[in-house]
C-alpha cells in the first residue's frame, strides 16, 4: 500500500468508525514525513539522523461538545480502542455552544493550481551528497573567517511529507511537500573571552533551487565577522535599519495582536483597529498561501478553509485578523483563516547598501536578542546586535543595546522598505527602514 493510500485507508477508517460510535461530526488529518539530517563538524560527520513520522489527529462534535485527540499507533486494533477513549473523552466534555464543524460554504473555491511545493528529487538524495554539501559549507566558512575562526558547525537537511484530510460534511484534501535546507555557524575569536558567532540559513522546496554549499558557507562567517569589536553606544533617537532576515521578530510582536484569540479575549491592540490608519502609509502586509514553491503556501488551511491572499494592512490601514470558526463564532464574525502562510511586504526600489547610505545616525538591525512584547498593551523591548551607521558608511558593530516603543506608535515610524525579500521561508519581507527609534545604550 503507498503512503498516500495508507494515510486515506487510516482517515476512512476512523471516520466511519467514529459515526458508528453516535459521532455525526468529524474531522480527520492524517500525515507521514520523513526527515534526514547530516551534522558536519571538524572535517567530518558529527551526526546522521533520520527520522520518520506518520500519525493522525482527530476532531470530534457532539452536541456542543469537542475534543481533539492525536496518536502515531496505527495498527488497526490500536486505531480501535484510540477511537473508543476519543469519543468518551468527548461525551464528557461541557457544551460550548460555539464549537462546531466549518461550514461547508468555506471549502469552495479552493484554487486549482500546481504550488509547486513536492520535488520527485528528494527520493534520490544519497547520504555522501547530503555529507559533500555539509562539508563545503564548512571549509567555505573557515577559509572565510580565516584566523578568527574557533569552529564552524554546519547541517543539510532535506524532508518530504504527504498530509491527507478529510471531514464528514464533504471535506476532502491533500497536500505533498518536499524541503531541501542547509544553514551554518561560526563560532569567532574576538577580545579578551569574546565569543561571537555567525549563521546564515538556506531552504527551497527545489532542490535545484538550494544555494551553492560555498555561499552559505561564506555568509555564515562573513556574518560573524560582522559582530567582532561590538560595542554599546550612547542612548539616543535614531534611524533604525532592519535587515531582512531579522525582520520577522518584529512581525511576530505586531501579529500575536492579530489572532482570534486576542481579540476575543480582549488582549489585543488592535481591538477596534480595523478599516482604521495603525501605521505608516509605508506599512503593507499580505497573508498569501498561494505563492508558488512558498513555505506557507496551501490550498486549505487547517479547518478545510480555502486558501486566498487576505490583507492584514494596507498603506497602514488594519484589514483583517486570523479567525478560525471557533473564535469567529463566539465573535459574531465571518471566519478567514486561523493560522498565518506566506507574510508578504512589497519590496521597494533600493537595495541594502543604498538605504544604509542615505542614513547620516543609524543602526543596522542584524539580528534580535531576548526581548518581549505585551500584545494587549502594544508596549514592547527587545535587545539588538548589529552595525552602526555613520554619515551613510557602516563603521564598527554594535551590541548590548535595546530598542523599546509601542507598536501603536512604533510602525507609524516605517519611512522605507528594500528590494531585498528574503527568499528562504514563510516571511517574504525585505529590509525595513524606521525613523527616531529610541536606542538605549550607554
Amino acid at each position: 500500500m503507498s503512503g498516500d493510500d495508507r494515510l486515506r485507508e487510516v482517515a476512512g477508517r476512523l471516520l466511519d468508525g467514529a459515526r458508528r460510535r453516535g459521532v455525526p461530526d468529524v474531522r480527520v488529518a492524517t500525515g507521514r514525513s520523513r526527515t534526514v539530517t547530516v551534522t558536519w563538524r571538524k572535517g567530518r560527520v558529527d551526526t546522521i539522523q533520520e527520522s520518520a513520522r506518520l500519525g493522525v489527529t482527530l476532531h470530534l462534535y457532539l452536541d456542543g461538545r469537542y475534543t481533539s485527540c492525536g496518536t502515531n499507533d496505527l495498527r488497526p486494533d490500536a486505531l480501535d480502542r484510540f477511537l473508543d477513549a476519543a469519543v468518551a473523552m468527548c461525551r464528557a466534555m461541557t457544551p460550548d455552544p460555539y464549537r462546531a464543524m466549518p461550514d461547508p460554504a468555506l471549502y469552495e473555491g479552493r484554487p486549482e493550481v500546481d504550488l509547486a511545493l513536492f520535488d520527485p528529487a528528494v527520493a534520490g538524495v544519497t547520504t555522501e551528497e547530503r555529507k559533500a554539501y555539509a562539508a563545503a559549507m564548512e571549509a567555505a566558512a573557515l577559509e572565510t573567517a580565516a584566523g578568527k575562526a574557533i569552529q564552524a558547525e554546519t547541517t543539510w537537511q532535506d524532508q518530504e511529507g504527504e498530509l491527507y484530510q478529510v471531514h464528514s460534511n464533504g471535506f476532502e484534501g491533500s497536500q505533498r511537500t518536499s524541503t531541501f535546507a542547509g544553514w551554518g555557524e561560526v563560532s569567532l575569536q574576538d577580545e579578551g573571552d569574546k565569543r561571537p558567532s555567525g549563521d546564515y540559513d538556506v531552504a527551497a522546496r527545489r532542490r535545484a533551487d538550494l544555494p551553492a554549499a560555498e555561499s552559505v558557507g561564506r555568509r555564515a562567517a562573513e556574518y560573524g565577522l560582522l559582530r567582532l569589536g561590538a560595542r554599546k553606544i550612547e542612548s539616543a533617537r535614531r534611524t533604525l535599519v532592519v535587515e531582512n532576515r531579522a525582520v520577522g521578530r518584529l512581525l511576530g510582536y505586531l501579529l500575536a495582536a492579530a489572532s482570534g484569540r486576542a481579540l476575543q479575549q480582549k488582549q489585543s491592540f488592535l481591538d477596534g483597529a480595523v478599516g482604521r490608519p495603525f501605521g505608516s502609509p509605508r506599512l503593507t502586509l499580505l497573508d498569501d498561501p498561494l505563492i508558488p514553491g512558498g513555505f506557507g503556501s496551501r490550498l486549505f488551511d487547517g479547518e478545510g478553509i480555502a486558501a486566498k491572499p487576505m490583507p492584514l494592512f494596507e498603506a497602514g490601514v488594519f484589514r483583517n485578523f486570523y479567525l478560525d470558526t471557533y473564535y469567529a463564532k463566539k465573535l459574531s464574525l465571518p471566519p478567514t483563516t486561523g493560522g498565518r502562510s506566506n507574510l508578504v511586504v512589497p519590496p521597494g526600489d533600493r537595495s541594502l547598501e543604498e538605504l544604509v547610505a542615505g542614513i547620516r545616525d543609524g543602526i543596522l538591525v542584524r539580528g534580535f536578542l531576548g526581548g518581549n512584547s505585551n500584545a494587549t498593551t502594544g508596549d514592547f523591548s527587545t535587545g539588538i546586535y548589529g552595525t552602526r551607521i555613520e554619515n551613510g558608511r557602516p563603521t564598527h558593530a554594535v551590541a548590548e543595546m535595546n530598542i523599546a516603543g509601542n507598536h501603536k506608535e512604533f510602525w507609524k515610524s516605517l519611512v522605507e522598505a528594500g528590494d531585498d525579500p528574503w527568499p528562504y521561508g514563510t516571511l517574504r519581507v525585505p529590509s525595513l527602514v524606521f525613523e527616531g527609534v529610541q536606542f538605549s545604550g550607554l
